[in-house]
């Protein structure tokens, strides 16, 4: 753009037809000298430009970054232009105030398309950026997924449907019922960012009868939360992965009873709270059920789960009202 510009400015004195300080230098070099001035405006702008990037934003303040980028561009180029001018063709004032002119259409169009450009860019880079946290998220709930219908859970179920046939017959409808409703929740949501509170409290209602059937009284759960939470969000699963990881990190019988209370503080953080029995020997740590909360949770809120490991395990999830999902 800057070759084109000097030819164009190195053309319009000419056709002033003012006087150069060297009548013998041939047009090639002035043309030549035109082109480098224009190369090391252009330069000079473009440096210019990518400062103010950083301090001001074209998205929140599209007329004042535009202002500014006008103003202090001319002013950094007009001393060299006009020098060039008076250097190489002796401009007068009024020849300098034409070329004024000039270099301030041409930065005012520059800048108008720079300003398009840049939003553009960004609104290229914000999508990119948007598509790649949806792919994310879709790859955290499709490996969430995949935990709860792992062939552990399902021979889980099965035998125990197996042992109720025979046992209690309405016992084993009843089991293959609810079953079924928290694998229709699990595909029902699987692409879902969030659910409310309300929903997946029902999810966890039918999931505890599953496992209360297979571990009977020995697993308690209890639920204290008030109403007005019931309609906040939470990514799905959520307390459900919580729930098995307390059953898969604690021995559960008559004589060690397991605990899961489920509450709330302040309005502002739901609580998940399990007593611990002795740990099996043949399971490995939390790390990854955790680890997928915290990723999940860091899509809607900057504040962080916070996990307390003492004589009890305690999750604390930050409450999520205003998510846009």
């Amino acid at each position: 753009m800057c070759i084109p510009l000097g030819l164009l400015f190195s053309l319009y004195f000419k056709e002033q037809k003012i006087e150069t300080f060297d009548t013998e230098k041939s047009n090639l070099m002035l043309f030549l000298a035109a082109v480098i001035l224009c190369n090391l405006i252009g330069l000079m702008v473009y440096l210019i430009d990518k400062q103010l990037d950083k301090g001001i934003s074209w998205r929140n303040n599209f007329l004042t970054r535009y202002l500014i980028g006008l103003l202090l561009n001319f002013l950094t180029s007009m001393p060299l232009a006009g020098g060039m001018a008076v250097f190489v063709h002796q401009a007068k004032t009024p020849e300098l105030l034409k070329l004024g002119v000039l270099l301030l259409t041409c930065l005012l169009i520059y800048e108008i398309f720079y300003g398009w450009f840049y939003s553009y860019k960004y609104y290229v880079q914000h999508q990119i950026e948007s598509l790649k946290i949806d792919r994310l998220q879709l790859e955290l709930q499709f490996e969430s997924l995949k935990s709860q219908i792992s062939p552990h859970f399902l021979f889980n179920c099965l035998n125990t449907i197996s042992s109720l046939i025979y046992k209690d017959t309405r016992l084993a409808e009843e089991f293959v019922r609810r079953m079924a409703d928290t694998f229709q929740y699990v595909l029902k949501n699987q692409k879902q960012k969030t659910v409310t509170l309300r929903e997946e409290l029902d999810f966890v209602k039918a999931y505890y009868y599953l496992l209360q059937v297979r571990f009977e009284n020995n697993l308690k759960l209890e639920i204290n939360l008030p109403k007005n939470l019931l309609d906040t969000l939470v990514p799905p699963l959520t307390l459900q992965i919580l729930m098995e990881n307390s059953v898969k990190h604690n021995l559960i019988s008559k004589d060690m009873p397991l605990l899961i209370y489920i509450s709330a503080r302040d309005n502002t953080h739901i609580l998940v709270i399990n007593s611990k029995t002795k740990s099996p020997t043949h399971v490995s740590g939390f790390s990854v059920g955790l680890e997928a909360i915290h990723k999940r949770y860091a899509f809607f809120s900057s504040e962080k789960i916070s996990i307390t490991d003492t004589d009890k395990f305690t999750v604390q999830l930050p409450v999520l009202k205003n998510v846009v999902v």
